[in-house]
């Protein structure tokens, strides 16, 4: 078509082929002209004519033959002549669209480097524009081929883009790109496996991955005591993966682990108390036995403890008495009355019917007068 449009690139100044149409033109109208001008004259010369001198049929074949062939001829020139008038029109208008797209894109480029047209640069815009410029005017053949080779290249970049996907570890948008890719190239069977492959080794070391970091994390999470934490990730990482074993396990294992734990605390606690008992530590050994009940009420540690509480709490009760009187003579003998009144009438309103507040009543005037305190 370069040729018959008298030279010139597509994509700059579009070459005019007013003389070439007219040459078609012409030669398909004088074929014509011709024709009917043989046949005028055979109609002459068959009117006119002596029978004796009427030519062989051999010759009215031939000239059928000429006539028909003549008056093909001009149809093929004129039909050639419209569609190259035809496709010329189609390629100017083309160009105008692109040279008009062009000049509004570079105006708005001044205050916006990139064109609103779907969101393409001016580049992107005067490319698609030329391509279909290009295309208007290509063969079947020709399209045909561009047509696959685009075809080819749709199909290699979204490969490009599911390997990525998988790559980035983002495993949804793969598996989803993937079945694109398997409904639009049916007959790439084999590219599919391949890629199916790929997604399902990348699932597995990622669930493998997944599972040691999660399962490192719940370990610390233990450590911290942070059980309900811990027995939160793990339950979710069974769901994330409920076909795998390991991590089906894990809320089993948290509980387990905290079954244990809790029964060790139990333990201790327990052992702590006999050790204060042990040693007189009546008031800490309270304490503690309160804190086991408190945490761990149905264990049978505090049930046992319940039992003994009634003693654990005279016993402290004389022990706290007992420092108590020992601070009262401590701030007596050092001189600070006043401090040894405030705890002896402290005593006496809590434990008021203990032998140290029988006692100190024997002792409050005296403890008042040196402590300068008047009714």
């Amino acid at each position: 078509m370069g040729r018959l449009f008298a030279g010139g690139q597509w994509g700059r100044e579009l070459p005019r082929p007013q003389l070439t149409v007219a040459l078609l033109w012409i030669m398909g109208v004088g074929l014509w002209l011709v024709s009917i001008a043989d046949i005028v004259a055979t109609l002459i010369f068959y009117v006119t004519g002596q029978p004796s001198a009427m030519p062989p049929v051999s010759w009215w074949s031939n000239l059928c033959v000429k006539l028909v062939t003549q008056f093909l001829l001009g149809s093929l020139a004129i039909g050639l002549a419209v569609v190259v008038k035809y496709a010329f029109s189609q390629a100017v208008s083309a160009k105008l669209m692109e040279r008009a797209l062009r000049d509004s894109i570079q105006k708005a480029e001044v205050a916006q480097p990139v064109s609103t047209i779907g969101g393409a640069s001016h580049e992107e815009v005067v490319s698609l524009l030329s391509e279909i410029m290009e295309n208007t005017l290509l063969d079947d053949t020709a399209k045909a081929a561009k047509m696959e080779s685009a075809r080819k290249q749709r199909q290699q970049a979204l490969r490009r883009e599911i390997e990525a996907l998988i790559k980035a570890a983002k495993f949804r948008d793969a598996h989803d790109r993937l079945e694109e890719f398997r409904l639009r190239y049916a007959d790439r069977a084999p590219q599919v496996q391949e890629m199916e492959g790929q997604l399902s080794e990348a699932l597995r070391q990622h669930e493998h991955a997944e599972i040691s970091r999660v399962n490192e994390q719940i370990q610390r999470y233990i450590g911290l005591g942070l059980w309900e934490r811990a027995m939160e990730i793990a339950r979710a990482l069974a769901e994330q993966f409920p076909e795998n074993p390991e991590a089906a396990r894990l809320p089993e294992t948290v509980r387990r682990e905290q079954a244990t734990n809790k029964r060790q605390e139990q333990q201790r606690l327990y052992r702590e108390i006999e050790h204060l008992v042990a040693r007189k530590h009546w008031r800490q050994a309270m304490r503690t036995a309160e804190t086991l009940i408190q945490n761990h009420p149905d264990s049978p540690e505090a049930n046992r403890l319940r039992e003994q509480m009634d003693e654990l709490k005279r016993n402290a009760a004389i022990a706290e008495r007992k420092e108590w009187e020992t601070r009262i003579a401590d701030h007596i003998q050092t001189g600070r009355h006043r401090e040894a009144y405030d705890l002896a009438i402290e005593l006496m309103q809590k434990y008021p019917d203990s032998p140290q507040a029988e006692e100190i009543r024997k002792r409050l005037d005296q403890l008042k007068a040196r402590a300068g305190v008047t009714d």
